[in-house]
């Protein structure tokens, strides 16, 4: 951006490539939008043009858990981001290492 003509208008993004963001379907239906945009106002789609894209993160809805992050079904936990568990890879990590221990304490008890 130091080297760009443009100054963005947005002063506090982190200016980066879309495409390592965002679904190849979705930056090609905005290349797409631009240039046919570009028809009616010529110039929106100059390689001087910048998006602005925000970082949408989705999480998986919360499941009902106990403490140990097991759900109702038998056997089965719940942990890390995919789970809705945690907002973030140490958090993941966390709450994989609350539910193996747990297994683990299962585990050694029908062992024994």
């Amino acid at each position: 951006m130091e080297r760009s003509n443009v100054t963005p208008t947005l002063k506090s993004v982190t200016p980066g490539d879309i495409a390592m963001a965002l679904p190849h379907r979705v930056v090609v239906d905005i290349i797409e939008g631009l240039e046919s945009l570009n028809n009616v106002i010529p110039g929106v789609a100059s390689d001087s043009t910048l998006i602005y894209a925000p970082e949408i993160k989705l999480y998986a809805m919360r499941l009902e858990l106990d403490k140990t992050l097991k759900t109702r079904v038998e056997g089965l936990y719940a942990a890390g981001d995919g789970a809705g568990v945690s907002r973030g890879i140490v958090g993941a990590a966390a709450t994989g290492i609350v539910a193996a221990r747990n297994i683990l304490e299962n585990y050694l008890k029908t062992e024994n």
